[in-house]
């Protein structure tokens, strides 16, 4: 027997069948991407995702050898912050509101005001928060508001597709599951939300159950499937790494990145999320809005065959990037910053620029360590980084110079896809998936240079004074770009009235 794994990502869904022994022996792989109908919306119909699994199945099914006679076990990941909205007969009621969309933001002081002064959470109540999603809709699209029964993340839309059953997990949901805590006087109810919309809730290794019988008609390669709960594609690919070890820090990325370090015990840190991710597991961190898409960025408006080399000069020339392209979440939660790069010359080059786009991400990763490893009171031993930007070796060597920890990049090219395996066989047996992870992983290990310390530590206290300096500037950026797009929207109508 088989198990199968999907990987839901916002620009692709990725699967592996995988043997009994572990071994990959086919895999697929579906474009997918998000609208954005206004500028700072991001959407996406869930039905997209449901199609691209059919495809990728399709492409499995072709490239099985012989031997896999059935698949035994379903898991998949997906990326969170996202919320799929369901009518009373398990319908979508409308787009997916995407982890990147800024739409609610003037809804996170709206649940600030309603908090309990006290609240050690109280960075996290901002546009981002699930919470203010459904304020904003309950405001702005109240026919829809009425017929939401159910709000589900992605990979749970895709498990309610398979079995029929909406179920989400006890880390995906965390948010939104501690917003209903308390009753009557809970955060959501003050807010005038009923926590009727929140599924049933399981661990990442549950059993959902049985593939239905519709699916099994339309795709008997999954027959006889069973269906895990799974978790998020942060949750399953430090799992993957075999990560979830307290005093561990992670970095996943991928277009955006997400930053944290875990803990065996509950802890805060101002800007960081800390959420339960097992028995006796805490992580302190948070998804980030810019990773490799701040890379990939700066290669296409560059233009140049430089811009993609490797900075070869002894000491670069020293600059500062502040990455806020999308602005940021963890640790600013600002969707007002903006991006911007002090220090040029006029002998600056395509890769002075291309390197310190890479140092800008790696000071917020270090901000996000930093603040981690006091709350939890110990230093990181490491950072065990994956995803796409885990293949950057020169930026590798950057995060390690820049946070001076080692920093071991997995082998593993989707390490969600391995974290969904090793969930899968806890689900088929095993009463932890953190104890059928630690199989040991092949990483490629990165030590800081010690005679990059000190211009790092001095690069990184200006990266702070700059954030400090020019995030008043860029709210009222942020501001003036809102006016005239308002006024271009106005205009508009008027000139086709």
């Amino acid at each position: 027997m088989s198990i199968l794994a999907f990987d839901l990502g916002g620009s692709a869904l990725k699967a592996c069948l995988f043997e009994d022994s572990g071994r990959a022996v086919a895999r697929a792989r579906v474009d997918l991407g998000f609208d954005e109908p206004v500028p700072g919306w991001s959407e996406a119909d869930p039905v997209r995702w449901w199609d691209a699994l059919r495809n990728a199945v399709a492409v499995l099914v072709r490239e099985a050898p012989p031997s896999v006679a059935g698949i035994q076990a379903i898991s998949i990941c997906g990326f969170t912050r996202t919320q799929v909205f369901l009518d009373g007969e398990l319908n979508p009621v409308r787009p997916a509101i995407g982890f990147r969309d800024r739409r609610a933001s003037d809804y996170g002081e709206l649940m600030r005001v309603n908090a309990a002064g006290d609240d050690p959470d109280i960075d996290q109540l901002n546009g981002f928060h699930p919470l203010s999603r459904l304020l904003w809709l309950k405001e702005h699209e109240p026919e829809n508001w009425r017929r939401i029964r159910y709000v589900l993340e992605p990979k749970d839309f895709l498990n309610l597709e398979l079995t029929g059953i909406p179920i989400s997990d006890e880390v995906s949901h965390y948010w939104l599951a501690k917003a209903f805590e308390g009753g009557q006087a809970s955060l959501a109810a003050r807010c005038g939300i009923d926590r009727a919309i929140l599924p049933s809730l399981g661990r990442p290794h549950a059993v959902i159950g049985a593939i239905s019988a519709a699916v099994s008609r339309e795709m008997p390669f999954l027959k006889g499937a069973t269906v895990v709960v799974g978790s998020n594609d942060t949750w399953s690919a430090v799992a993957g790494m075999s990560g979830l070890v307290p005093g561990r820090a992670y970095c996943v990325s991928g277009s955006s990145e997400v930053v944290g370090m875990i803990c065996g015990r509950e802890a805060h840190a101002s800007g960081l999320a800390t959420v339960r991710w097992g028995r006796d597991l805490w992580q302190l961190g948070g998804p980030g809005q810019n990773g490799s898409n701040t890379v990939d960025w700066a290669n296409a408006v560059l233009r140049s065959n430089e811009a993609h080399a490797v900075c070869t000069r002894d000491t670069p020339q020293p600059l500062i990037f502040l990455p806020y392209l999308l602005g940021e979440r963890t640790p600013f939660w600002d969707g007002d910053l903006r991006g911007a790069l002090l220090g040029l010359e006029a002998t600056t080059g395509a890769s002075d620029i291309r390197q310190a786009v890479m140092e800008g991400v790696a000071y917020i990763n270090r901000v996000v360590v930093e603040r981690a490893e006091s709350a939890a009171g110990h230093i990181a031993s490491e950072l065990r980084i994956g995803g796409g930007g885990a293949r950057n070796a020169r930026w590798n060597q950057v995060r390690a110079d820049v946070l001076g920890r080692p920093v071991l990049a997995s082998a593993e090219p989707e390490t969600g896809l391995a974290g969904c395996l090793a969930t899968a066989i806890a689900a088929l047996g095993s009463d932890s998936p953190g104890d059928d992870l630690q199989s040991q992983p092949r990483f490629r290990r990165f030590d800081p240079s010690p005679d990059r310390q000190g211009r790092y530590d001095e690069l990184y206290r200006l990266f702070g004074e700059a954030h400090e300096a020019l995030a008043p500037i860029s709210r009222q950026l942020a501001g003036m770009a809102r006016r005239d797009s308002a006024q271009s929207i106005h205009s508009h109508k008027k000139g086709i009235l």
